[in-house]
């Protein structure tokens, strides 16, 4: 198992106690409006998963907490990129395009927010294990993760023109 599928097990095994939950989901959910890992608050609930970790890859987790708690619904194969997708073209709204663009262009000072801004709008959940791999190689000069978050938000309009298509010709 990863580390990654172990945090999201660690927070969906603390969403089934329900009396902790409560408490984890607001404090993680208020440690949003902080940078990632300065909300003391939110140190027992994520701290004794961090082990090694410092820097950038310690505050993944705390921004992956965070988003967890807001939305508490991991869906297993459901991308950030593609569920923002589904709700873009569920609303209708093109302006949230150029929002997913932003969080693609996002540095080290705007990441966290942009994220949170984009999974309050997101319905439904989506794959917290692949969020969380995704952002600890967010960085990397190549930026492979912005290309595959774009492939996959394009694709998704890709695949509905396609079956457009088909109804027209059928």
């Amino acid at each position: 198992m990863s580390s990654a599928e172990n945090f999201i097990g660690y927070l969906e095994e603390l969403r089934q106690n329900e009396r902790r939950w409560s408490q984890a989901r607001a404090v993680l959910r208020r440690s949003l409006a902080f940078a990632p890992g300065t909300y003391p608050d939110a140190y027992p609930f994520v701290e004794p998963r961090v082990g090694e970790r410092s820097g950038w890859s310690r505050e993944v987790l705390y921004v992956v907490a965070g988003l967890y708690a807001l939305k508490e619904a991991h869906v297993p194969q459901r991308t950030l990129s593609r569920a923002f997708r589904e709700t873009m073209d569920r609303k209708g709204s093109q302006s949230l395009e150029a929002r997913f663009l932003t969080l693609l262009d996002s540095d080290y000072d705007q990441l966290a927010e942009r994220l949170r801004r984009v999974a309050i709008l997101v319905e439904g959940g989506f794959d917290f294990v692949c969020l969380q791999r995704d952002l600890e190689r967010w960085f990397r000069p190549d930026r492979p993760v912005q290309q595959n978050w774009a492939r996959d938000f394009y694709r998704s309009e890709l695949t509905e023109a396609q079956t457009q298509l088909k109804e027209e010709n059928s």
